[in-house]
């Protein structure tokens, strides 16, 4: 069976990023991972977390898997797994999307442009850069511009 890897970064646009992903699984009679990626590194942090100091990561990661049971429950009729890791979001979610049987990897891009998108960088367009698998972008901003 082939898998839909959806990376999930816990914003506020993360619920629109997981339907839209799941309707692709269930059209493709596919499983689904949702993947989150506790970033490491320079001022230590989850997106919409705050700081995560090297004590508090395997707590973070069971509140993260709480938060994305949460989700997976608003889909009984799907098949569902969970994981979440620590690392950089880029790197981590490439790997694991190269390393199993992931069909397609659904990402979401926050729509950032300017010095925000220089400073802060694209995980979307990264991803869509380096990988190997194909890549399903969702925009964080669907109104008509």
């Amino acid at each position: 069976m082939s898998e839909i890897m959806i990376a999930v970064d816990l914003s506020g646009f993360s619920e629109s990023l997981i339907r839209t992903g799941v309707e692709l699984a269930n059209k493709m009679n596919a499983s689904v991972t949702l993947f989150s990626v506790i970033e490491l590194g320079i001022g230590l942090g989850l997106p919409e977390g705050g700081p995560v100091y090297v004590d508090d990561i395997p707590a973070r990661i069971s509140e993260v898997e709480e938060i994305l049971k949460t989700y997976k429950n608003s889909y009984p009729d799907t098949n569902i797994n969970i994981l979440v890791t620590s690392g950089n979001p880029k790197n981590a979610t490439l790997e694991q999307a190269h390393a199993g049987n992931t069909a397609i990897l659904v990402v979401g891009t926050h729509g950032r442009t300017g010095i925000d998108h220089m400073l802060v960088g694209s995980n979307a367009e990264y991803i869509i850069r380096h990988s190997r698998i194909p890549v399903l972008v969702v925009p964080y901003n669907q109104a008509a511009h």
